[in-house]
């Protein structure tokens, strides 16, 4: 039940400006842009995106004196190479394989990977409210992800020949991200915090 209700609360907002304003797409990629959505869904839930209960709601019970609680490495690689290094480029690598596949705009490298780069900062500056880690080692780890995902996308479409079909328009990802980061944001853990649910994954 949780998992349904914080998966709505990515989705709602995507699928309003989907009806409002992405009318035109064709219905065959709306499955591709669901699963876009799904799997951003999926990244915020497993990494543990920041919420604005981190804000109000301290572990101990009370306000804490600040809002950044986080671990924070900004030196690389300066506690060597974990097996979560690792994870963390497997998990970005159908961001970077999803981009190109649905968005005709993102079949350059370099655009697909600021996609990739924006998408794991965002994460880990929401993570600055959490008592998780803010890792610039992850954020290498995300971007090699992203890239190497795109590569798989390049020599996927070439053996079948699908680099002339997909979505004008360089916005939508960019869009879907940031809405499904709001909803999370503002709508899934002020409700965990008033009605005491659990949060998935321990987040």
């Amino acid at each position: 039940m949780v998992a349904i209700y914080s998966f709505l609360c990515a989705f709602i907002p995507c699928l309003v400006y989907l009806l409002i304003k992405d009318r035109k797409e064709r219905k065959f990629y709306l499955i591709f842009i669901f699963l876009f959505i799904f799997y951003i869904w999926m990244v915020y839930t497993v990494t543990g995106a920041g919420g604005l209960s981190d804000i109000i709601y301290a572990p101990e019970g009370g306000i804490n004196d600040s809002i950044i609680r986080a671990n924070i490495n900004l030196l690389p690689f300066s506690r060597g190479i974990s097996v979560t290094f690792y994870l963390n480029i497997i998990m970005c690598v159908p961001l970077g394989f999803l981009l190109p596949l649905i968005w005709k705009d993102y079949r350059k490298i370099y655009k697909t990977t600021i996609v990739g780069l924006g998408f794991s900062l965002l994460i880990e500056l929401s993570q600055l409210i959490t008592t998780r880690a803010t890792d610039i080692d992850d954020l290498i780890a995300n971007t090699i992800g992203t890239v190497i995902g795109y590569l798989i996308w390049k020599v996927f479409s070439k053996i079948f020949n699908k680099d002339k079909n997909g979505i004008d328009g360089i916005k939508g990802p960019i869009i879907y991200i940031i809405l499904s980061f709001l909803g999370m944001f503002l709508l899934y853990y002020p409700f965990w915090f008033a009605f005491n649910i659990e949060p998935l994954f321990g987040i």
